[in-house]
């Protein structure tokens, strides 16, 4: 790739990174533009055409190629490579995008129509059952089994997880809450999650066990200490920033150990282990929409939704909420929670039952209701 190409390219995936400040995005643009295993958009067009991206530009402008007849081999190119739907959907939208930049017109209405694309194959997934979590956090290092706790309870995504600092912790609130910054979250917008007493427990002997932290102090010299941030973030030879080492580190050390375990090396349909990272946050939020609605689960979790503008609860509410959720998000003994829960339920229910036949009595004898019922 000559120096002006390189310096467009640059040009590009900077102005890629503005819009998300995601390293993960720039990487995956990279690639498809410049993949080195003659899979990138670089080296098929000087494989199919003999041109680099410039010269392909030139002929578009002067009618002497089409731009779809050229996006539309790229995508058989893929697929004759083996890349799957996704890889090939996502791909494709880097390529277009670097294009445009390159001042080519690429109508997307118009490439829908010239451009085929496979269809993507979705198998049915296995979910993430307290079973297994239960039975992971029996086999981890203390630091991950407190990374599956915090992730279980609080629904955060990694990269979020990676950067929130001990000055983001509010252990004074019940539930616990932890700030997330809004330049450390996806959509940079801030929101807080909350802890079940279970993950908050293990969050406190982790920062005893590895920070000196000290539950009657007040921490100040730990305040701006990133907690699951990466030993090696100093390394000069990582060109990568200290929040995605981290990353990296957790997910292959997660690997590490579910590939040791046969009773946990279980994949999906689609070749996927059942257990990562972000099926804990699937869990989250099946939970909590299941006990407390589809809107709270979204926001928890940082989803944007239809109306979610609308969608507005006071701090008070939010903690009332999670609450609720809280015996149902504890995975240690979860089954005594759950079922003390259920007894609870019908035991409140057989209750209220009882004194609205109490009311129902005194009112049809003119009996005075005692100030005690009333309220």
């Amino acid at each position: 790739m000559n120096t002006k190409l390189q310096e467009k390219l640059e040009e590009f995936l900077s102005s890629i990174y503005i819009m998300s400040h995601s390293h993960s995005s720039v990487s995956s643009y990279r690639l498809s533009i410049t993949n080195k295993n003659n899979t990138g958009f670089h080296e098929f067009l000087f494989q199919i055409y003999g041109l680099d991206e410039l010269e392909l530009i030139d002929k578009i402008k002067q009618n002497e190629i089409d731009v779809y007849d050229v996006l539309n081999k790229f995508v058989i190119f893929l697929d004759t490579k083996g890349y799957k739907p996704k890889g090939i959907h996502s791909r494709l939208s880097a390529v277009k995008g670097f294009l445009r930049h390159l001042k080519a017109d690429v109508s997307s209405d118009v490439c829908k129509q010239r451009v085929r694309l496979p269809r993507n194959i979705r198998k049915r997934e296995q979910p993430l059952t307290k079973e297994l979590i239960s039975q992971l956090l029996r086999n981890l290092s203390p630091k991950l089994q407190t990374v599956i706790l915090v992730l279980s309870a609080s629904g955060m995504r990694l990269g979020e997880l990676v950067q929130f600092r001990l000055d983001d912790i509010d252990f004074t609130t019940t539930p616990v809450t932890i700030r997330l910054r809004a330049e450390t979250t996806k959509t940079r917008t801030e929101r807080d999650v909350y802890l079940t007493k279970e993950a908050t427990q293990s969050l406190k002997d982790y920062l005893q066990r590895f920070f000196g932290w000290n539950e009657s102090a007040d921490n100040f010299h730990l305040q701006d200490k990133v907690i699951f941030g990466s030993p090696n973030s100093n390394n000069s030879k990582n060109k990568q920033p200290p929040h995605l080492q981290a990353e990296s580190l957790l997910q292959n050390t997660l690997r590490y150990h579910i590939r040791k375990l046969p009773q946990l090396c279980i994949k999906n349909g689609d070749d996927r282990h059942v257990i990562h990272f972000h099926a804990l946050r699937k869990f989250f939020r099946t939970i909590v929409g299941d006990t407390c609605g589809r809107d709270f689960a979204e926001e928890m979790i940082g989803h944007r939704f239809y109306m979610d503008t609308y969608y507005q609860l006071s701090t008070e509410k939010r903690r009332e909420m999670y609450l609720k959720a809280e015996p149902f998000l504890t995975v240690s003994d979860y089954k005594a929670v759950e079922n003390n829960m259920k007894s609870l339920s019908v035991k409140y229910k057989n209750l209220e039952s009882k004194v609205d036949d109490l009311m129902s009595y005194l009112r049809t004898n003119s009996i005075e209701v005692p100030d005690f019922l009333k309220s």
